[in-house]
Parts: C-alpha cells; sequence; structure tokens
C-alpha cells in the first residue's frame, strides 16, 4: 500500500509540476484563438507529459499496471481546443499500439477516445469556468475510467481492489490538474489586462505614451539589425485651449475622441498611433517610405479640415491639426534623434500658420535652436 500511495504521488507531482512548467511557454493564456504554431506546440507538449505518464504507472494489484495518460487530454479539450487534443489523443494511441496490440490496447485508446470527444461536448455547453462544469468533466472521466477498467478487469479477479485505488487517484488527478489549470489562465488574463490598461490611453483607446516610448525602444534595437527605414509622425491639435475655453473640458473631451477615431480610420493597421498627452498624437511606421507616410499625413490633415467636429447639442466645431514628420534613415541619421526631430518639423507647422505637414529638414533645426537662445 505504501508503494500505491508514492505511486499515486509521484503522477500528481508530474501533472503539477508539468501543467505549472507548460503554463510558462506564454505570457498570454493559450486558448482556440492563440497561433496555430503555439496550439500546435501545446499539444506536443501535453503528448510528452502523457507518455511520461504511462511510463510512470501505478500497481494497485500484482500484474496490474494502470497510469493517468488521460489527464493531459482532459486539460487539451478543456481549455485549447481540436487542435492540440487531437495531437495528444493521436500521440497516445500511436505509441499504445506501438507497445503492443491486443485487447487492453484497443480498450485503452476507446478510453482516450472517449475523454477526448466527452470534455469536449461537456465544455462546449457549460460554463468554462464554473466549479459545475469542473465537477461534471471530472466525474464523466472518473466514470469512463471506471467502466473501461471494469470491462479490461472482470474476471482478474482484482477489479474491485484496482478500483478501490484508481478511481480516487483518477478523480484528485483531474480535478487539481484542472484547477491549476484555469488559476495560471485566470492570472494571465488578469494580468494581462492590467497591463493593457497601462498601456491603452483611457480616454481615446489609443495606446498611451508609455506604450509609444516601449514600442519605440523595441524598434530602435531591431533597427540596428535591420536595414529599414523608420518614419514618425508628429500631430498636434491646432488651438486646442480654445475649444476647451469655448466649450467645456467635456466638449474638448469629445473632440479628442472623435479625433482619435479619425485617426484611426486613416491609418489604419500601416502605424502604430498613440496619444501622447494632451491634444498631441503620433505615428511610427516601419516599413513606410517619408513620402508614403507624407501623403498619408496630407489626407489625414484634409480629413480633419473638411469634417467639422459635432459636439452633441452644440454646433459643429471646426478642427485643424498641424504634422511633423522625420525619417531614419531619410531626413536623420541617428534613430535617437527621430523624436526631437519629428518635434521640430511640428513646431514648424505651428509657426508657420498651423493646419500642414512639414518633414523635418536640418535649416529647421537651426532656426528653432536660434529662437531658443
Amino acid at each position: 500500500m505504501e508503494t500505491i500511495f508514492y505511486d499515486v504521488l509521484n503522477n500528481i507531482t508530474l501533472l503539477m509540476s508539468a501543467f505549472y512548467l507548460i503554463g510558462k511557454m506564454s505570457p498570454h493564456p493559450i486558448t482556440t484563438e492563440s497561433k496555430r504554431s503555439t496550439r500546435i506546440l501545446y499539444g506536443i507538449f501535453l503528448s510528452i507529459v502523457s507518455i511520461l505518464l504511462m511510463q510512470m504507472t501505478i500497481e494497485p494489484a500484482p500484474g496490474i499496471l494502470v497510469d493517468l495518460r488521460h489527464i493531459p487530454v482532459i486539460v487539451a479539450a478543456y481549455f485549447v481546443g481540436p487542435l492540440p487534443t487531437f495531437i495528444v489523443t493521436a500521440t497516445i494511441v500511436i505509441y499504445r499500439f506501438s507497445v503492443n496490440t491486443n485487447f487492453a490496447a484497443y480498450a485503452a485508446c476507446v478510453f482516450i477516445l472517449c475523454i477526448a470527444f466527452g470534455t469536449s461536448y461537456i465544455v462546449r455547453k457549460m460554463p468554462v469556468y464554473s466549479k459545475r462544469t469542473f465537477m461534471t468533466v471530472t466525474l464523466y472521466a472518473t466514470t469512463i475510467h471506471m467502466i473501461i477498467l471494469g470491462i479490461v478487469l472482470w474476471d482478474t479477479g482484482v477489479l474491485v481492489e484496482t478500483l478501490a485505488v484508481i478511481i480516487p487517484a483518477s478523480f484528485i488527478s483531474c480535478w487539481l490538474t484542472l484547477l491549476i489549470s484555469r488559476d495560471i489562465r485566470l492570472t494571465k488574463q488578469t494580468v494581462q489586462s492590467l497591463r493593457q490598461r497601462t498601456q491603452i490611453d483611457f480616454l481615446t483607446g489609443l495606446h498611451n505614451f508609455h506604450a509609444f516610448t516601449n514600442y519605440l525602444t523595441d524598434v530602435k534595437q531591431s533597427s540596428i539589425l535591420q536595414e529599414k527605414t523608420v518614419t514618425l509622425l508628429m500631430i498636434d491639435i491646432d488651438f486646442f485651449k480654445k475649444v476647451n475655453d469655448t466649450y467645456g473640458h467635456e466638449a474638448g473631451d469629445e473632440v479628442l475622441r472623435q479625433f482619435a477615431r479619425r485617426l484611426e480610420d486613416g491609418v489604419g493597421d500601416v502605424g502604430y498611433l498613440s496619444r501622447n498627452g494632451g491634444e498631441e498624437f503620433s505615428v511610427l511606421f516601419e516599413h513606410s517610405l517619408l513620402h508614403q507616410v507624407e501623403t498619408l499625413a496630407e489626407q489625414l490633415r484634409i480629413r480633419i479640415e473638411t469634417t467639422p467636429f459635432t459636439i452633441q447639442g452644440r454646433d459643429s466645431i471646426p478642427i485643424t491639426a498641424s504634422f511633423g514628420l522625420a525619417s531614419f534613415k531619410e531626413t536623420t541619421t541617428h534613430i535617437d534623434d527621430l523624436v526631437s526631430h519629428a518635434d521640430i518639423a511640428l513646431y514648424h507647422s505651428k509657426q508657420n500658420g498651423r493646419n500642414q505637414v512639414t518633414r523635418f529638414a536640418v535649416e529647421q533645426e537651426v532656426a528653432s535652436t536660434n529662437q531658443i537662445s
């Protein structure tokens, strides 16, 4: 009995350790929406865990060997979906038949298939994180395990002795594994949500200055290894203080929200759009040439100028914006100067009448330096 206890404990320890390590595969929860390559890798890891469990057999009666290979199949079907479930199920079936082909092998394969399809069906019909779903899946798996063992061991005389050991072990292992998998997933979702909140501007829903700074740092580092054009567009709403003073701060907030939507519609997926504070916005382009960004900026400027901003209960408010452009390596030889050069170009737009797009030139830097001094 002591040996059996340690065998069960070793299996549970393996499961807990394995699923903790698998949880480190990605900082994001692995779901049916995860990248295909990630789900395939998850299925491979679960397959390895299943094979390890098949080596760590439990001997509840002399000559009777059972294991907990079905637990990874349950986790795959419960949390990740068809692809990893198919991978781990197919791996178990192929591995089992590679050992020998007999009645027990066929029964084991039927067991794994029942676990895969049954768990998938239950999860599809019930709330994933509900305790009731946990209990239903655990009871289902334990019942199927009991039935298959009953069929295989019916005439051996050790059925009761085997079930007395393996059924509690199967139930506890399944419950604990689902519990730790759920907790890891919920923790990741919470961290992901908090991270998004620190990266998103609460008013406009765009990336904030912190996110922009981090992204720009990554772009700078990658530009050391790759020869690529990086272009920065700085945008500032003209006379925004007058909007707040005339119509109130709530109206100003609404203008910022509408302004952000128009930038999103115009930029799409080609640039990294952020609100850097107040009425200042920026768009970072990694693969667009300067003349392409300049054309896009002019389109944005016209769109903003020609479409009035509507404030609820008030007349339309005319808004314009100024734009400053700098590009590594077209206007700027050192990428660390990209932000300052785009700022200088934006300053030049504001100083020369606003509502225009200006690309950085060296003479602007000299002029702004002279004005400061």
